[in-house]
């Protein structure tokens, strides 16, 4: 089994959505220009926030990700960086690259997860959580977990001041209490993805539509179930508890 923190995330809402992703990829809706824009501010904002974190070095993507993990080490064994944007790890059958890498002069390392969001929301702690699991497991002493998130309250003058425009909030705590929960995720997960065929015999619910609207949606309501577009699911302010 290999996931990634954004495989991770996808099993956090429905773990039958990372079935579908990892074996049947074809009744997954693509991403729309809505979807693109959102990806693309995503990565505008990630560039931005490194400005934070000044001098550093980024290790350049590719679909080799153990030459990622590689070069990830060989920074760190050099010692000649405190700041590593896309550190990128593998442990236990996950695969994490940490957006901003904060190596400190005793060796500790402090994780910070960009978001392009104005909170922090309760999957972007799964998402912080999973990257720490895994820098822990490798022996690496985490001082801290961080989330950067822009700042509504932020109103710009005529130059942009990054230091204003992103809040840096401290999850550490409510990431270390996630930690006793990933191993049994995992085995959960890994029961499933063993079986090739079968898909996980999971209900469509809330979790369809949160934290994110899943691209399998269409498949699991529409192909599935026949659900029509105009339902008992239409009915204002229907919770899901009624």
């Amino acid at each position: 089994m290999l996931l990634s923190k954004s495989l991770y995330t996808r099993a956090i809402q429905c773990p039958k959505s990372l079935w579908l992703k990892k074996y049947k990829p074809e009744v997954l809706t693509p991403p729309d220009a809505s979807a693109q824009a959102v990806f693309d501010t995503g990565n505008a904002v990630g560039e931005l926030a490194c400005e934070l974190f000044p001098d550093g070095v980024e290790v350049e993507f590719t679909r080799e990700y153990a030459q990622m993990v590689e070069t990830t080490a060989r920074l760190l064994e050099e010692g000649v960086q405190n700041i590593i944007y896309e550190a990128t790890f593998s442990y236990d059958g996950i695969l994490v690259m940490v957006d901003v890498l904060h190596v400190e002069e005793d060796g500790s390392v402090s994780l910070y997860e960009v978001k392009s969001s104005t909170s922090v929301k309760e999957i972007y702690l799964h998402d912080v959580s999973v990257q720490y699991y895994v820098l822990h497991g490798l022996g690496m002493r985490v001082k801290g977990a961080y989330v950067v998130h822009i700042d509504s309250s932020y109103v710009r003058g005529e130059e942009l001041e990054v230091e204003k425009l992103f809040s840096v909030v401290d999850v550490t705590a409510e990431v270390e209490q996630l930690q006793e929960q990933i191993p049994s995720r995992l085995s959960e997960w890994e029961a499933y993805l063993s079986d090739t065929q079968n898909e996980p015999d999971i209900d469509i619910g809330s979790h369809c539509k949160k934290p994110y609207e899943c691209d399998a949606k269409h498949y699991c309501w529409k192909v599935q179930r026949n659900i029509p577009d105009y339902s008992i699911f239409n009915i204002f302010n229907l919770g899901s508890k009624k």
